[in-house]
């Protein structure tokens, strides 16, 4: 009998400690930027990819409007529950290259050509895997 009452408390106390051990997720600040791996899908400004670009103030304030304007979109489109998946994915990908148009005007040409340098090698490192198979 006391060996069954000191099992319970046992398990208790360890129930207990386990319970108030676990962490919640921390909340971000609003505004704060995500950190190394952590991806949102629909962009948002990633300076790190703009960092050896030299850009201009000008440029740096319509690169984030464009991206905040993208992000917007991406996140209405998410939430239209009236698309198939494939039409979601088809718009996502127009959105993607309206994005990369109007990144190109903002950008001069040598801009624009260390950008793509600089996504082509991401895309070989695998930083974006494209769309995911099911493998079963």
């Amino acid at each position: 009998m006391k060996k069954s009452i000191f099992l319970a408390a046992m398990i208790s106390a360890f129930s207990i400690t386990a319970t108030y051990a676990q962490d919640a997720p921390k909340e971000r600040p609003k505004g704060e930027a995500r950190q190394g791996g952590e991806r949102r899908g629909g962009g948002g400004y990633n300076a790190e990819m703009y960092k050896d670009l030299n850009l201009t103030k000008d440029q740096e304030t319509k690169l984030k409007a464009l991206s905040d304007e993208q992000g917007t979109k991406m996140q209405e489109l998410r939430n239209d529950n009236s698309l198939s998946d494939d039409a979601r994915r088809e718009k996502m990908q127009e959105m993607r290259k309206d994005r990369m148009e109007k990144e190109g005007a903002i950008l001069t040409k040598e801009q624009k050509e260390k950008l793509d340098a600089k996504r082509k090698e991401r895309m070989e490192r695998g930083g974006n895997r494209g769309p995911r198979e099911n493998k079963q």
